[in-house]
């Protein structure tokens, strides 16, 4: 029998294709803008979960009472990134030459509330 990491990165794989053949072939183009972040976030996990060994046995067993474990990693990892900047302020930092010290109380994304278009229609992002 195969181990749970080798059964989850199997899964994975199964998410994925089902992710490609229910959500990516029925997106228009303007749904594949609007759902940028979270695919990006599903080819980074796809991508880290099969060629890293992040997990024991017991967290892929986990991992595996899920349907969809690929979704559920995406999700968290693309909240990950979009909370506080995600590095992105020390990666500017670093390429700007700024050593981090000053203003460190200062949040380069902290741009308050945004309002959302309550007009927009999410399953307009979908061919039918």
């Amino acid at each position: 029998m195969a181990s749970n990491i080798v059964r989850l990165k199997d899964r994975i794989e199964e998410n994925y294709e089902d992710f490609k053949a229910d959500t990516l072939a029925t997106l228009t183009k303007k749904g594949v803008f609007e759902l940028a972040g979270h695919i990006s976030a599903i080819e980074d996990v796809r991508f880290f979960m099969s060629t890293h060994d992040w997990l024991d046995e017991d967290e892929a067993d986990y991992l595996l009472s899920f349907d969809d474990p690929l979704e559920m990693l995406a999700c968290e990892w693309e909240d990950c990134l979009s909370g506080s900047g995600s590095g992105f302020g020390k990666a500017l930092d670093a390429l700007l030459g700024r050593d981090g010290d000053e203003d460190d109380d200062y949040d380069y994304f902290d741009a308050g509330d945004f309002d959302e278009d309550d007009s927009d229609d999410w399953g307009a992002i979908f061919e039918e």
